[in-house]
């Protein structure tokens, strides 16, 4: 089945589901409250869990959420305080953050404010913070203006993860790569290799700090 289809059903689920949650309203209201904003009827559901997949891989991505919400004419589902889990078969990495949004007609996932990255990823031990995340479960990537992530000694700058099927890409324009002794050098990509090895382009450009 269709990555695509498959979060359609996920969203249909829910949309399905907000009819429940308008009848449960009037017999306990504390749990499930409708509201109606603009002519617009809105549903909320507490303590969600979604499971995703990306396009022609075995990694998944699972949303835990305090609460998701919808709006009858959109095909977005909003999350709060949500914790993403994403697992392979040498990945598993956790991202939280305040908020986010899975745009299920885009198959994308968007996250935002006090994001933390934190995992392994092919043996490698991974933390890190970052501003906005899109997660693109088609392209089978993360991207954002300002990713930071700490691996080994080094502490990375960059703008995209490429996941494929045996290693991790990272990618920048350019890469800011600082070690523990304060030497900053500039790259466009680094991968880390199945085997946890952080393979670096031949050439790197030392960066001037005067």
């Amino acid at each position: 089945m269709p990555k695509s289809i498959f979060v359609y059903l996920v969203a249909l689920f829910f949309l399905t589901g907000s009819i429940l949650f308008i009848t449960s309203f009037f017999l306990n209201s504390s749990d499930n409250e409708i509201e109606n904003v603009n002519s617009e009827i809105i549903f909320e559901a507490k303590n969600i869990s979604i499971n995703l997949g990306f396009k022609d891989s075995n990694l998944d991505l699972k949303v835990k959420s305090s609460m998701v919400n919808s709006l009858k004419e959109e095909k977005n589902l909003y999350v709060y305080k949500p914790e993403i889990d994403l697992s392979g078969k040498n990945i598993n990495l956790k991202i939280t953050s305040d908020n986010g949004k899975i745009s299920y007609d885009k198959n994308i996932v968007q996250i935002e404010n006090n994001i933390l990255v934190s995992g392994e990823a092919n043996g490698k031990a991974i933390k890190g913070s970052s501003d906005p995340i899109y997660i693109n479960l088609d392209q089978k990537n993360l991207s954002s203006e300002k990713l930071i992530l700490f691996i080994d000694e080094y502490k990375i700058l960059l703008n995209e993860i490429i996941l494929e099927n045996e290693e991790m890409v990272l990618k920048g324009n350019p890469i800011y790569l600082l070690d523990n002794e304060g030497l900053e050098t500039e790259t466009s990509m680094i991968r880390l290799k199945s085997n946890g090895e952080l393979f670096f382009p031949n050439k790197l450009k030392i960066k001037d700090l005067n």
